[in-house]
């Protein structure tokens, strides 16, 4: 790293750091009206990437009208700005405050899949606010690991890291992720993942929201060799409501841990997050170029 990106790497982690801060010490309420001012001044300042999101939008929504577009866009940046205010919060939160704000339906599905002793894969996609699934599941006292991608800024990548670590989460970076996942798993613990990101390196081209994205293999993968449960785990908001709903294992058994039915598994747990996507089209974070080629 050289000396130019070094400083801008490090100014870049102590406002985020700050901002941190900020949101930890004050009151949800307050925090959440601070987090979608942010996110609308930060769709503006970042004119590029909402002008991405329009894009995406138009192409997954041929029939939306204009104003519903930036509306969905405007709406896109706030939800990403109050879900950064309650992920600062996360850490200091207890039990009993997380369930004061966030109500979690389906739960016992995954602890039940817990009590079979081969793993359990949970996967969910930048939709709502993600973190909290996360937590939702860290709360249970389960063992949990999650696998994240390792981002440019390493003074920020190590942060975020901290700060899910404070959470009892455990972090295993993508590129390394396989060989961790695999001996997590066979321990009988959980295992959360994201499956809306462009993977390419060990990744297949599914559908998704009617074009095809490249997607990662890994989760179909660990679960059709290991037989571990999958189960879909999402986020939505209800006004000041939080609500995280863990849906059944998934049925799987009509796949082999084969080439092809590994794909086949990727596109048919794919189809159930762009159920979600479909139902709430800004609670996904439409901003990041999801269909490069």
């Amino acid at each position: 790293m050289d000396r130019k990106n070094q400083l801008r790497y490090f100014l870049e982690y102590l406002f985020v750091k700050s901002v941190f801060s900020v949101f930890s010490r004050l009151e949800l309420s307050s925090g959440r009206a601070l987090g979608r001012f942010l996110g609308r001044t930060a769709g503006t300042l970042l004119s590029s990437r909402s002008r991405l999101a329009e894009a995406n939008l138009r192409a997954a929504f041929p029939q939306a009208a204009p104003p519903q577009i930036e509306t969905w866009v405007r709406e896109c940046w706030e939800n990403l700005g109050m879900s950064l205010a309650e992920f600062a919060k996360g850490p200091g939160l207890s039990r009993e405050d997380f369930h004061k704000r966030v109500d979690v339906e389906g739960m016992e599905h995954l602890l039940e899949s817990h009590k079979k002793g081969k793993g359990v894969l949970a996967f969910t996609a930048h939709y709502g606010n993600w973190e909290l699934n996360t937590l939702a599941i860290a709360f249970t006292g389960v063992p949990l690991a999650a696998v994240a991608r390792r981002m440019k800024n390493p003074y920020v990548n190590d942060f975020i890291t901290r700060t899910r670590s404070r959470s009892n989460v455990q972090v295993f970076m993508h590129k390394n992720a396989v060989r961790d996942s695999i001996r997590w798993l066979k321990k009988g613990n959980v295992l959360g993942l994201l499956i809306d990101q462009r993977i390419t390196d060990g990744g297949v081209t599914v559908p998704f929201l009617g074009r095809p994205a490249y997607t990662t293999t890994m989760l179909a993968l660990l679960a059709l060799r290991l037989g571990s449960p999958v189960h879909a785990v999402h986020c939505t908001r209800e006004g000041e409501r939080v609500r995280v709903r863990v849906d059944p294992a998934m049925d799987l058994s009509k796949y082999q841990p084969a080439e092809a039915d590994i794909i086949r598994a990727t596109a048919e747990m794919t189809a159930v997050m762009e159920s979600w996507v479909r139902e709430r089209p800004p609670l996904w974070l439409w901003i990041h170029d999801r269909w490069k080629m």
